[in-house]
């Protein structure tokens, strides 16, 4: 004799909702939607550091970034040709007055900036940063003896610090799928920076006067400046490339009667994830800004880099960096990005000096 078959009923899943409810004592509504197991999408690939307005911050999320960089210039160049101390000063004439030649040329500069930004994930598609920070320019000055001629006298070991102008930004996804996004950013840069700083330099007489710094020599700008840009972005498997623009355009003349020029960058770059928290990348960087318009009334010495037309031009710059997850030494919400390379390319309204490299990097908390 058969036994009957019963019909045995399926052990309904637990939901996560249901799960918790139970634990309070309350039961899920019916129709409440299931929840999803699948994974999230896992974050692009982080961008070069030096690109602006690629990454945001997730919603809600706070990252905190202490960013030093450091760069190096020397060798005069007018246009592409270099030129020596001496044929500057034996040919090139004072702005101030054409009948005089110049007694004084820069050498060797180097400046290091210290930058704190703040990125805050306001939503999904929408990100607000802000930066602030100091910097240090230091510059060897090579003074020539007499009115005229191109006998040496000495070198003048001199520099200026201040805080930096501070920038406040929104960074706005337009567009994003699961290889490209687009994205743009507006900010505003604020004059918190010195522009009236001075230093000491050695005259062609022989003494030592402290005036007001070159225009190079400046930390902050003295105006309000748009800074407009756009990026597009993407990747597929461990690949990663991207483009991107960022201009600083001045609105008006600063309190000392100038405004520097219009500066363009335009950045393209690939990189390549090794394993999950390693990104290596490779950036290109075109720049393009106008000279100084306006004048100090007390930026006058007899030097090239008092002319506030010996200011600006063309750069291509090519920069190598690597991006490193803290979950290596189990810091998940820590990351290190750096960044560095060589001027490939300058066409300058000079004779000014010469970029020769730059690098840095940033110590990223994410709060």
């Amino acid at each position: 004799m058969n036994k009957p078959r019963t019909r045995s009923r399926p052990i309904p899943f637990l939901s996560l909702c249901a799960a918790s409810a139970l634990s309070v004592g309350a039961a899920c509504a019916a129709d409440a939607p299931a929840v999803s197991l699948e994974p999230a999408p896992s974050p692009p690939p982080p961008a070069p550091l030096g690109v602006f307005g690629a990454d945001m911050p997730p919603e809600g999320k706070l990252v905190l970034s202490i960013i030093p960089q450091f760069a190096n210039a020397s060798t005069l160049l007018k246009g592409t040709r270099a030129m020596s101390p001496a044929e500057v000063v034996t040919t090139t004439p004072w702005h101030l007055d054409p009948t005089k030649t110049l007694r004084g040329v820069p050498q060797n500069a180097f400046v290091a900036t210290q930058t704190v930004a703040l990125a805050y994930g306001v939503a999904k598609d929408l990100a607000l940063v802000v930066t602030i920070g100091m910097a240090e320019k230091n510059l060897d000055f090579l003074t020539f003896k007499g009115p005229s001629g191109a006998t040496p006298l000495g070198v003048s070991h001199t520099g200026t610090d201040s805080l930096t102008d501070a920038t406040a930004a929104a960074v706005y996804r337009i567009y994003a799928d699961p290889v490209h996004r687009v994205q743009i950013n507006l900010g505003m840069s604020f004059p918190t920076g010195s522009n009236h700083n001075s230093f000491t330099l050695l005259q062609a007489d022989g003494t030592y006067l402290t005036s007001r710094a070159f225009y190079a020599m400046q930390i902050g700008s003295g105006t309000f400046d748009i800074m407009p840009g756009a990026v597009y972005a993407g990747h597929i498997d461990k690949w990663s490339w991207g483009l991107s623009y960022r201009g600083r355009l001045p609105l008006a003349a600063n309190p000392q009667n100038y405004l520097y020029g219009d500066l363009h960058s335009f950045d393209a770059w690939g990189g390549y994830t090794w394993i999950p928290g390693l990104t290596t990348t490779l950036r290109v960087n075109a720049s393009l800004q106008g000279p100084i318009r306006g004048q100090d009334a007390l930026i006058a010495g007899k030097a090239p880099a008092a002319n506030p037309q010996f200011y600006g031009g063309q750069r291509v710059e090519i920069f190598g960096g690597a991006t490193i997850s803290g979950k290596f030494i189990g810091l998940d919400n820590v990351s290190v990005a750096i960044e560095g390379g060589p001027t490939v390319y300058q066409n300058l309204n000079g004779p000014q000096l010469s970029k020769n490299w730059q690098a840095g990097m940033a110590l990223r908390f994410k709060i």
